[in-house]
């Protein structure tokens, strides 16, 4: 069994921030619309009163400010459902990690790098004996399409909704370039390797030129798990130095 030297945390904290957020927002809620409610009739009376259009134009402005209110809520909602989807798929991702790779590997979740101008978040780090494993995980549902080489694919979802989606394995492959940069001659540049893992049980994979680049997560573990028979680049001591030095370097 492998070692989880960090575990996610960026998430947690995001997400414990909508909460709060979409408390405060259905506390409040009530006093929105009670206000609302009261400028309506009040616009309603002015109508009456002054035989002009000017207190009904006042209650629908308010109305409609209500109405984005909440839409403002729904999205809050919409938002707190995508991480918490997002935390399960990262979670069951290390899990399966730290099950199934040997125990002279280490697993490094949840990092953030910043090199000159450029900055980038890495849900996974495996450092082995054989080298260092990159990757991003998604947790989206539905047949994935386009090419490995392209910049956004198509999701299409099962009630028959399409979106176009930024590629994962771009997003992968410019976290293992500046990787390389931050590791220098540590680490021969053909054993970084960068993997995109989707990790939802109903997402299906149509993504041409993909081979070692986009995966299921019990594909990308046997990748890794095939490299341990390759000649080591890492002894244990090195192994455990850079990721003590990662580590640290994350605060």
């Amino acid at each position: 069994m492998a070692k989880i030297l960090r575990n996610e945390t960026s998430l947690q904290r995001r997400q414990e921030a909508i909460q709060r957020e979409l408390g405060f927002q259905k506390t409040t809620r009530f006093v929105v619309w009670g206000t609302v409610l009261a400028l309506a009739a009040w616009g309603v009376v002015a109508t009456i009163q002054s035989g002009t259009f000017v207190g009904i134009i006042a209650a629908v402005a308010v109305i409609v400010l209500a109405a984005g209110y909440e839409v403002r809520l729904r999205e809050i909602a919409s938002e707190s459902r995508n991480i918490e989807g997002g935390r399960r798929g990262e979670q069951q991702m290390a899990g399966r990690l730290a099950e199934q790779l040997a125990d002279d590997h280490v697993i490094l979740n949840d990092l953030e790098f910043r090199i000159a101008h450029e900055r980038c978040q890495i849900d996974h780090l495996v450092i082995g004996p054989s080298g260092i494993y990159v990757i991003e995980s998604k947790y989206w549902a539905g047949t994935l399409s386009g090419d490995a080489g392209d910049a956004q694919w198509k999701q299409r979802r099962s009630d028959g909704s399409v979106r176009r989606v930024k590629s994962p394995v771009q997003q992968c492959e410019r976290q293992r370039r500046m990787f390389i940069t931050l590791l220098a001659s540590k680490v021969p540049e053909d054993r970084i390797h960068a993997l995109a893992v989707f990790t939802h049980p109903a997402v299906q994979l149509q993504i041409s030129n993909a081979k070692d680049r986009a995966f299921l997560v019990r594909d990308a573990i046997r990748f890794i798990n095939d490299r341990c028979f390759a000649p080591p680049v890492l002894s244990p001591a090195q192994i455990l130095e850079i990721a003590d030095q990662i580590a640290r370097s994350q605060g």
